[in-house]
């Protein structure tokens, strides 16, 4: 996955009560698992600035509601938490492919030697009993 990153300044889209609505937008919307990640490693900072309040909008970015002054500390804190999810993430794929290759490993290192086909059989193929058929011209007995 490409790293998330906030792409230009926060955009003002309203003024319910009291408070404007910004919206951040990012280079692409991001997976589950990046918001997941952004929503634990993301620790509420001090009163007004706190990742609860972040909200996520596949067409528009990430959202949320701030008095104007409170502005800049919010873009330096979601710069933070984006930056600390992308790491994360980064981190939990590199896990995730390390476990991947150590599977692969211990599957190859058990199988056959053959190559993978079954082993030559070590006993009789044919079945000695009433219903055998004894060549091509005979019947069943």
């Amino acid at each position: 996955m490409d790293k998330i990153e906030r792409v230009g300044p926060p955009e003002a889209v309203g003024v319910p009560d009291g408070l404007y609505s910004f919206v951040v937008k990012l280079n692409e919307p991001p997976a589950g698992h990046w918001i997941y990640v952004f929503r634990i490693v993301a620790s509420p900072s001090k009163g007004e600035i706190d990742s609860d309040r972040v909200v996520f909008d596949r067409e528009r970015g990430l959202l949320f509601a701030s008095e104007e002054q409170l502005v800049p500390e919010w873009i330096r804190y979601i710069d933070l938490w984006i930056t600390e999810a992308n790491a994360q993430v980064a981190a939990d794929e590199a896990a995730e492919e390390k476990r991947r290759a150590e599977t692969a490993g211990h599957i190859a290192s058990q199988t056959r030697p053959e190559g993978g086909r079954s082993p030559r059989r070590t006993w009789p193929f044919e079945p000695r009993d009433p219903a055998t058929r004894r060549g091509p011209s005979e019947s069943y007995r």
